[in-house]
C-alpha cells in the first residue's frame, strides 16, 4: 500500500461521510450489494498518523476479519462508516477525527487525541455468523452470535471457543504472562469489563495462573495477533458468588487479542 495516500489530511479529493469520518475511494471495487453497517468483512489495510508514522498494518501478515460494528472485534467509529458502502476489489483512504477514533485515550501506539489516516482494501463480504440480536463493541451484543455462536467450538470443561483471527509466531502455554487487549460481556449484551476503557488504553499484561479458570483452559493456544472468543460457564468464571458486575451463576463471554505472549 501507499505512504498515507496524497494529501495525507488535506486531500482535497476527501468527502465527508458523517462528522469527522472523510473518505476518498483510490479504486472503485464491483459486486453488490455494497458493504453494510454490520457485514463480516475481510479486509487489508494500513494506518498512520498524521506525520506518516505507520502504526499498524496487515502487511506481511493474514488479512483482518472483523465485523464492521463500533467496538466488534477492535473496529473504531472511524471505519464503520468509512467502509460502509465499499465493494470488493475497492481500496479507500479514510481520514479519521479522533473522537471516531481512539480519542483522548489513545493507544499504545496512537497518541491521545490523534487523528488517522487508514487505507483499506476490501478483499471480500463474507457471509455473517451473527445468529442473535442483543443491544446494539467494539463489540455490540457479546459477539458474533453471544452464547448461540455455531462456530464455537467445545474444549472442555464447558468452555468453548472460535478464532476470529489467528496469529502467529509461538503460541501460549498454560501459566504463561501475556499481554492483552479484551472485552468481557454478559450473555444479555452487558458489558462488564473492557481493557481499552481503562489503563489510558493500554493492554494489560497478566498470569495465566492469576485469571478464571475459564481462561486458563481457553487462552493457550492462541498466537500473536491472534483473536479469540471465549464463552465460559459459571463454574469456570465467578461461579455462585459473582464479582462486581457479574452476578451470581453468569455465563460470560470474552473477546481477547493477544498483544504478545511473555513477560
Amino acid at each position: 500500500m501507499s505512504d498515507g495516500s496524497p494529501g495525507g489530511l488535506h486531500d482535497p479529493d476527501l468527502q465527508e461521510v458523517v462528522a469527522g469520518v472523510k473518505i476518498r475511494d483510490l479504486k472503485v471495487g464491483e459486486g453488490s450489494p455494497p458493504v453494510q453497517i454490520g457485514a463480516r468483512i475481510r479486509v487489508h489495510y494500513k494506518g498512520w498518523l498524521a506525520d506518516g508514522t505507520v502504526f499498524d498494518s496487515t502487511e506481511g501478515r493474514a488479512p483482518f476479519v472483523c465485523n464492521l460494528k463500533p467496538g466488534m472485534d477492535g473496529v473504531i467509529t472511524g471505519w464503520v462508516y468509512g467502509i460502509q458502502g465499499m465493494r470488493p476489489g475497492g481500496i479507500r483512504k479514510l481520514v479519521i477525527a479522533p473522537d471516531k477514533g481512539y480519542g483522548n485515550q489513545g493507544t499504545d501506539r496512537i497518541p491521545p487525541n490523534s487523528f488517522l489516516i487508514f487505507e483499506v482494501q476490501l478483499l471480500e463480504i463474507l457471509p455473517s455468523a451473527n445468529l442473535a440480536q442483543g443491544p446494539g463493541r467494539p463489540m455490540s451484543d457479546g459477539s458474533d452470535g453471544g452464547t448461540e455462536d455455531l462456530q464455537l467450538t467445545h474444549i472442555g470443561d464447558g468452555v468453548r471457543i472460535r478464532d476470529l483471527r489467528l496469529g502467529e509466531g509461538t503460541p501460549v502455554e498454560p501459566g504463561a504472562t501475556i499481554t492483552v487487549h479484551y472485552k468481557g460481556w454478559l450473555p444479555d449484551g452487558t458489558v462488564f469489563d473492557d481493557s481499552r476503557s481503562r489503563n489510558r488504553g493500554q493492554p494489560m499484561t497478566l498470569s495465566l495462573d492469576d485469571m478464571i479458570a475459564g481462561w486458563r483452559k481457553g487462552i493457550p493456544g492462541m498466537k500473536p495477533g491472534g483473536i479469540r472468543k471465549l464463552v465460559i460457564p459459571p463454574e469456570m468464571g465467578y461461579g455462585a458468588q459473582g464479582k462486581g458486575e457479574v452476578p451470581p451463576n453468569a455465563t460470560l463471554i470474552f473477546e481477547v487479542e493477544l498483544v504478545k505472549a511473555g513477560s
